[in-house]
């Protein structure tokens, strides 16, 4: 036998009634909105519009929210009891959804912003460096991360093809045995493109300094028995080196062969070079992976697209963070390189941001490959190939970059850098390859953002800069030629090391920026 509803629910059941499918599709509008993937390198995830419009041609996030507060007073005046419960746990659930979304680190290489918000203090780095800095002045972190890509992708494919002899030196025998504990259901990996790499400890173990490296991949896992899967993995590497060891120069730390002479890697049974007798199987002279911590692994997906509204995101309202010496680094690097302006670089850096916009909304990134390095290019390349599996196309149109403003300038062994604010306005949104229709972002309004991305280039350039000019730089050839490697097919001369020009190294969202 069914039972009545008590008299004071039929108000509301009948509210719900009414209004129910209209609530749930704005709760759900606004859900996927907030956590929307859009733009270069993956997303909106950190920022927030603080002002702007709905595009209101495809229902944007802004009329949702406007419809939701609406049922919600509605509700508060014709069911009290439940309305105002009800508004508190929406209100509520609005906060959480605030303080989760600034914990979160998404990679992006959008567009920039910058800010006319004030200098705020510096706030502390990821791992200090400084004790490894004290005993290895020639440590360069761009060249240490470039290293370990290599060395994550040499062992990836020992791992698929059991040849791990060339790899003694850089891996050790129980890293080896993690990683295929780690994988002990595949039987090889392919395809991989390293999305993310980070040093995130630096540790001191008696003789030997550790560095903790977190990787974020995608990559094609052939599982035993048959069948294949495109999965995100995350994984922890702890590299390890003598205390007492240096860094060797850039070229022969992409090298991967003897750490002392150079040559092929052949060893005897002690772990000795056979051509020069060196030690090299223990971390004597060059870093080398003994540790792998296989972490999350997660199926690729199609991205999470949704519709937002234009105008300011939340991160040009972030203060610029400043580094305290800038003043003094930057009388020491002009002082060093007299023909270097800041007019030069400030082309330089509109001439870059303008070419990686071009190149993501085009869907051709080998055109971007001249002005970033080859970690960067790997790092977003990793996005555009998730896009384009689920036939989505982020589209960007009308870029601006409204203003620079630099906020630090460091030099070590081998490179200098300068990191910049850019602030940038451009209409982001997302369409579907195979129909044409936009599926997410805001195609018609405008949206601006704030970003830092830094530059490097190597130190004993001449310090001048080509400014806007697009040719190579080094035999002034088209830059039509430039393949994965960076190397221009001109000349065969790898252009994106920073040895010509400054090129793009990383970029960062103001609310993850730590200066």
């Amino acid at each position: 036998m069914m039972r009545r509803l008590p008299p004071h629910y039929v108000p509301l059941a009948l509210w719900l009634g009414r209004w129910a499918p209209v609530l749930c599709a704005v709760a759900v509008g606004l859900i996927v909105a907030a956590d929307a993937e859009a733009r270069v390198g993956g997303g909106q995830r950190y920022s927030r519009p603080s002002s702007g419009r709905s595009s209101g041609g495809s229902g944007g996030s802004g009329d949702g929210l406007g419809m939701l507060i609406y049922l919600l007073i509605r509700l508060c005046i014709e069911v009290p009891i439940i309305g105002i419960p009800v508004t508190l746990a929406v209100i509520g659930f609005f906060i959480w959804r605030a303080t989760q979304s600034s914990g979160r680190v998404v990679l992006r290489t959008e567009h920039v912003a910058s800010s006319q918000g004030h200098v705020a203090p510096r706030r502390r780095a990821g791992p200090r460096l400084g004790p490894l800095l004290k005993s290895d002045p020639s440590f360069s972190e761009p060249v240490f991360l470039d290293f370990a890509i290599l060395v994550h992708r040499r062992a990836m494919e020992a791992f698929s093809t059991g040849t791990w002899e060339p790899m003694g030196p850089y891996v050790t025998e129980m890293a080896q045995k993690q990683l295929a504990l780690g994988h002990e259901k595949v039987s090889r990996v392919d395809d991989v493109v390293v999305g993310g790499v980070r040093i995130v400890r630096l540790a001191r173990d008696g003789d030997q300094h550790r560095l903790d490296v977190v990787f974020e991949d995608t990559r094609t896992e052939t599982i035993r028995g048959g069948g294949t899967r495109d999965v995100i993995v995350h994984e922890r590497w702890t590299f390890r080196r003598a205390a007492s060891a240096t860094s060797l120069p850039p070229q022969d730390m992409q090298r991967l062969g003897c750490p002392s002479c150079g040559a092929a890697v052949e060893t005897d049974k002690l772990g000795a070079c056979t051509n020069c007798d060196t030690p090299i199987t223990a971390g004597q002279l060059q870093w080398q992976v003994d540790g792998v911590e296989v972490g999350q692994r997660s199926r690729v997906v199609a991205p999470e697209v949704g519709f937002f509204q234009g105008g300011d995101e939340g991160s040009v309202h972030v203060p610029v963070l400043q580094d305290p010496s800038l003043q003094a680094e930057a009388r020491k690097l002009l002082s060093r390189h007299p023909g270097l302006t800041m007019d030069g670089f400030g082309q330089r850096v509109s001439l870059v941001f303008h070419e990686l916009q071009s190149a993501w909304s085009d869907s051709t990134w080998d055109k971007a490959r001249p002005f970033v390095t080859d970690a960067q290019f790997q790092s977003l390349r990793f996005w555009m190939d998730r896009y384009k599996k689920h036939g989505l196309q982020n589209k960007l149109e009308d870029v601006e970059l409204e203003r620079t403003t630099v906020v630090k300038i460091g030099v070590d062994a081998w490179y200098e850098s300068i990191t910049v604010r850019i602030v940038g306005k451009m209409r982001d949104y997302v369409v579907d390859t195979s129909t044409g229709k936009t599926v997410g972002g805001n195609a018609k309004v405008p949206r601006r953002f704030a970003e830092y991305w830094t530059f490097l280039r190597a130190s004993g350039t001449d310090g001048t800069t080509k400014g806007n000019e697009r040719g190579c730089p080094s035999c002034g050839a088209p830059l039509d030629q430039v393949n994965q490697s960076g190397v221009c097919g001109y000349c065969d001369t790898k252009i994106t090391t920073g040895q010509f020009d400054w090129v793009l190294a990383r970029i960062e969202q103001p609310e993850a920026y730590r200066g």
